[in-house]
């Protein structure tokens, strides 16, 4: 008994480590991804100081759409694959999935505004009258500076992560995905022996006469 409890709980570390590590770099790549396709909103040098008209502030909800779609899609994809492959405790995973997807929301924002254009500002003031400067890729029109109000205007576009996560999981736990043999669910084979008769185990048929 002891040593199926020793083997459960490096189960359990094991499943942590995985999905964590298996939503940051899914997170990572996300980020890169959306600095490839998302397009910022530009800023026009104007004689004092710069300007943006509406069709640029349109592009800012466009950048906004795209990390949504990707990272609904992301998610989905991740509870998905993560609750088929690791379902031996449903409430472990589904902690797993959305501590992971969250932690992955902010990886990928992260990521992609490093990779974005810098900072606008200094930009406009070396720029000529006329000239374009590319807004920072962000999420939301605020500033992340001061953090409440950020927050509160922004958290229902990083939840897409982990409603999408928590989406493909619950078709896996709630049984609407196909059976997998125990071996794929759990990592392990089935116990030796099992489901097989020895033949002195076997019943014997009385012979007829």
């Amino acid at each position: 008994m002891p040593r199926r409890s020793s083997s459960a709980g490096r189960g359990a570390g094991r499943d942590v480590v995985v999905g964590i590590g298996t939503l940051l770099v899914l997170g990572l790549l996300c980020g890169v991804l959306w600095s490839l396709v998302a397009s910022p909103a530009e800023f026009t040098r104007v004689s004092n100081g710069a300007s943006m008209d509406e069709d640029q502030l349109s592009r800012q909800f466009a950048v906004d759409g795209w990390y949504v779609v990707i990272g609904a899609l992301a998610g989905l994809g991740a509870g998905l694959v993560l609750a088929w492959r690791r379902s031996r405790d449903p409430l472990l995973t589904m902690v797993l999935v959305v501590v992971g997807s969250v932690l992955a929301a902010v990886v990928m924002a992260l990521v992609g505004h490093l990779l974005g254009p810098g900072d606008p500002r200094s930009a406009l003031r070396a720029a000529k009258v006329g000239a374009h400067v590319p807004q920072r890729l962000d999420v939301g029109l605020r500033p992340v500076r001061p953090f409440g109000p950020y927050l509160r205007d922004t958290a229902a576009l990083y939840l897409c992560w982990p409603v999408g996560a928590l989406a493909g999981a619950l078709f896996v736990l709630l049984g609407w995905a196909p059976e997998r043999p125990e071996r794929d669910r759990d990592g392990e084979g089935p116990e030796p022996g099992a489901g097989h008769e020895s033949p002195q185990s076997a019943p014997r048929t009385p012979a007829t006469g």
